[in-house]
């Protein structure tokens, strides 16, 4: 594995630890559900926010949890890591078990309906996760490669690819939740 790729996952697991306790648990993905909820001005205990939950838990259930090789409901950086390592990077359908959040994040973010999130969506998005608006910001102009004020959702999920999968420290998707 790259330096590179490790030290965007760590800065990505040190985000996603919303209690900053050093592991990821549940209630870490249900409070960034609940962030980019209230971020969209969704009301708490809607539909939106339900689904959004919802995505939340299934990626956990499906993605994070198996990690805990421990048992005791709380996944480390190192659990993280080996097991991203195996069932992310080196198994080419496991990128595929990430796309339930990046899919509900780009339904809600995508607040016009067009296929396209603006700038401010994008920030009010990645807030949820924690990441500085002005981070946003630039993560936002580095992914707009064509220059048109839009991310569309293949841009979008070409920037989460890039983040997650690459190596290469020129790619523009590495800017997508902030420095690292």
């Amino acid at each position: 594995m790259s330096q590179l790729l490790d030290r965007k996952l760590k800065h990505f697991f040190t985000l996603m630890d919303r209690d900053q306790s050093g592991t990821l648990e549940l209630n870490d993905y249900l409070t960034t559900a609940d962030n980019v909820r209230s971020a969209f001005g969704i009301a708490e205990g809607s539909a939106e926010h339900h689904e959004l939950r919802q995505a939340f838990t299934r990626f956990w259930e499906d993605v994070i949890k198996p990690m805990d090789t421990n048992g005791n409901g709380h996944v480390n950086f190192d659990e993280y890591l080996t097991a991203y390592n195996a069932g992310v990077r080196d198994d080419p359908q496991g990128y595929q078990r990430m796309k339930p959040i990046s899919d509900a994040i780009l339904t809600i973010a995508d607040t016009g309906s067009t296929g396209k999130v603006t700038a401010d969506d994008f920030a009010r998005a990645l807030s949820g996760y924690g990441v500085p608006e002005p981070e946003c910001r630039v993560a936002f102009t580095a992914l707009d490669k064509d220059g048109s004020g839009f991310l569309t959702s293949d841009e979008l999920q070409t920037a989460i690819e890039e983040y997650f999968l690459g190596t290469d420290p020129e790619l523009p998707g590495n800017a997508l939740f902030g420095r690292f």
